[in-house]
């Protein structure tokens, strides 16, 4: 009797043990499967104005699972006094795969005197594979201060703040 109920208790502790190693195994795969199929927003990371190739350079991050593909960009260049000008559909056809930071290039118009305090704004036109929507966002530089972030900070701020909405609700 007392080598029964060992048996069994012995048999019950590794089918709970095989069970858990099965169903996490199972939770993983799937949610692993759930977060490559999310679609991730476009992040600047970075941003400067790159003097010698007159141009706004941007260092985009794709937080998501699903590659994003910016197809178009457009730039506006506000100085501090004088006129300023907007450029619209300057092909990019740049993919950024899930997960990863790519660098674009917006050039300004030739001969535009950029000065310190004078603002570019960068748009990005993207798009998702199987999803037949267009997106954009914008991102405004004032030139003389460079941003630079990392993904792993952004993602960092982005779940403390979700967590201070939940506590707050």
């Amino acid at each position: 009797m007392g080598r029964t109920l060992t048996t069994a208790i012995l048999t019950v502790i590794v089918g709970l043990l095989v069970g858990m190693g099965v169903g996490g195994f199972i939770t993983y795969t799937t949610t692993s499967k759930v977060v490559k199929s999310v679609p991730g927003a476009p992040i600047v990371v970075g941003a400067k104005y790159d003097k010698t190739r007159n141009a706004l350079v941007l260092d985009v991050f794709n937080s998501g699972g699903l590659p994003i593909t910016v197809a178009d960009s457009g730039l506006v260049f506000k100085p501090q006094k004088g006129e300023g000008y907007a450029l619209a559909n300057i092909p990019v056809n740049v993919v950024i795969p899930g997960g990863s930071i790519a660098r674009i290039e917006i050039k300004l118009k030739e001969n535009t005197q950029v000065k310190i305090g004078d603002i570019l704004s960068g748009t990005l036109i993207y798009n998702y594979p199987y999803i037949p929507q267009v997106y954009t966002t914008t991102f405004k530089l004032t030139v003389g201060h460079p941003y630079n972030t990392s993904p792993s900070e952004v993602m960092n701020k982005a779940s403390k703040a979700a967590e201070n909405a939940k506590n707050n609700k």
